[in-house]
């Protein structure tokens, strides 16, 4: 799990005064430190003896930690597309509806006679363009008295297709599959042109979504696997579908969706989850945080020693923490450290150098 920056202050500082008071455990009972600890200053004239070991570092893939709810991937309010007083409501809350379930009937009132109308003009129309083109055919009409009658036809034939459309949006039918989440109306009610009969929620899959910060969204990737633990128990996995490209203006944080799979319908909208990606891999070295120290400008960072055994302080970013250690980036492939006596030496200072595990300068 990543770290917070003052968390990491906070254990780097609390390694510092302990490894202050360790150093001057030589206590006025007569008890000595073990023959291994390093004497930080020398006599006069002498080099200061510090320990120190060799890291190498390896590939570590971090983990990007977003706090986030979960999220339908759709939720529709299904509207009246006309208006008319609610006849009846064939589905109740909380059921599951497939894509053109009626979920709404409204009153037809008036419509079923004027599409009966509008379908009995037509046949007039018909009847009438047949005998034009007969009489056209045999030089009794002319060509545009026929092309009138083929308007008029058209005409009526596009009155009875509105007069269908206008019927069929008695119908208020559900776009997808999913479960009818909100109900507003009851029989009776009289709908108006876009007020809502329904809301509709796809359940599977489901999402869990989050913010991350500029500084790592540049580390996640679509198509990740990641999981996500909500604050009900449930620990879901599920893959990174999509990763914003604009920030936020407000937060400058960009969006991030974790799809996971809702066979079971067992997750809700809205449940507060983290959710746990992993981020790309980069070469650390894992360190323990007693030796890591401040600079004059209040960085955190180790000192070092090159082939002269000469104090160098180097600045590390901090990636993770864990049982053995603190993992951490900037430093060489294989650097060597000093893990003793680093708070009583400088940089530039040249150092004599015992590597732990043996108790004299190795010649």
């Amino acid at each position: 799990m990543r770290l917070r920056r003052s968390h990491i202050l906070s254990l780097v500082v609390a390694a510092i005064i302990g490894a202050w008071i360790l150093s001057g455990q030589i206590g006025s009972d007569g008890e000595e430190t073990p023959s291994t600890t390093v004497v930080e200053t020398g006599a006069a004239g002498e080099m200061p003896r510090v320990q120190a070991r060799i890291f190498h570092a390896e590939s570590r893939q971090t983990t990007v930690v977003i706090r986030g709810r979960t999220e339908a991937v759709r939720s529709v309010q299904v509207r009246a597309e006309t208006s008319s007083t609610v006849a009846e409501l064939p589905v109740e809350k909380g059921a599951f509806v497939q894509k053109g379930d009626v979920i709404c009937r409204l009153a037809l009132n008036a419509r079923d006679a004027r599409m009966a109308e509008a379908e009995a003009l037509m046949r007039q129309r018909w009847l009438e363009l047949d005998a034009a083109r007969k009489l056209a055919a045999r030089g009794h009409r002319s060509e545009t008295q026929a092309a009138a009658s083929q308007a008029a036809y058209d005409a009526a034939r596009a009155q009875v297709r509105q007069r269908e459309v206008e019927l069929s949006h008695t119908r208020i039918v559900a776009p997808f599959d999913g479960v009818l989440d909100a109900r507003p109306v009851e029989v009776g009610d009289y709908l108006q042109v876009s007020q809502p009969c329904a809301t509709i929620v796809d359940l599977d899959p489901f999402l869990v979504v989050g913010q991350v910060s500029e500084t790592e969204v540049g580390s996640i990737r679509e198509g990740v696997v990641g999981t996500a633990k909500l604050v009900t128990g449930e620990m879901v996995e599920g893959f990174v579908r999509f990763v914003g490209k604009t920030a936020d203006p407000a937060t400058r944080t960009f969006r991030v969706e974790l799809e996971v799979a809702n066979e079971s319908h067992i997750l809700r909208s809205g449940i507060t989850a983290e959710i746990y990606i992993p981020s790309t891999e980069t070469m650390a070295h894992l360190v323990p945080p007693s030796i890591l120290g401040l600079d004059d400008a209040g960085l955190i960072g180790l000192r070092i020693l090159d082939e002269s055994n000469i104090v160098h302080f180097q600045r590390v970013e901090l990636l993770d923490d864990g049982p053995d250690g603190i993992w951490v980036t900037g430093l060489p492939t294989s650097v060597k450290l000093i893990t003793v006596g680093q708070d009583f030496v400088l940089p530039g200072q040249q150092v004599d150098v015992i590597y732990e595990g043996q108790t004299e300068t190795p010649s």
